[in-house]
């Protein structure tokens, strides 16, 4: 699998987030700041600003920093990876919904179909 040299840090960044229970306003501020080229590396520059990320979010600006730069889940990440690989997760988004693989923004109707399916089988 293949993913920008950014993508790690980032991905330990939000799990740091999440330790203080704000992953999902931690992951919506990284794919603002790609979006915006705020950073595309895993470099000095992008830990800085991840940090930074981490104090406008109210956080310890000493820790949020040591527990990205410690590599803390560095080795969840990587299994997550290994199990999307395993999936055939290739992109983003996509979806496993029991054990169907939905790849691609999908308008609302097919993740209803798909798990209007699982709840009533034929």
């Amino acid at each position: 699998m293949s993913i920008h040299s950014g993508a790690l840090m980032a991905a330990q960044a939000a799990n740091c987030a999440a330790e203080r229970g704000r992953y999902h306003d931690m992951r919506l501020r990284l794919f603002e700041g790609m979006r915006n080229s705020e950073w595309r590396d895993g470099s000095i520059q992008a830990l800085d600003l991840f940090t930074q990320y981490g104090i406008d979010m109210g956080f310890n600006e000493t820790e949020f920093a040591q527990c990205i730069a410690s590599n803390r889940y560095l080795d969840q990440v990587r299994l997550d990876m290994q199990q999307a690989e395993q999936l055939g997760i290739r992109s983003t988004p996509s979806f496993v919904i029991n054990g169907r693989l939905l790849l691609g923004a999908q308008p609302f109707s097919e993740f209803k179909r798909i798990i209007d399916y699982n709840l009533s089988p034929p």
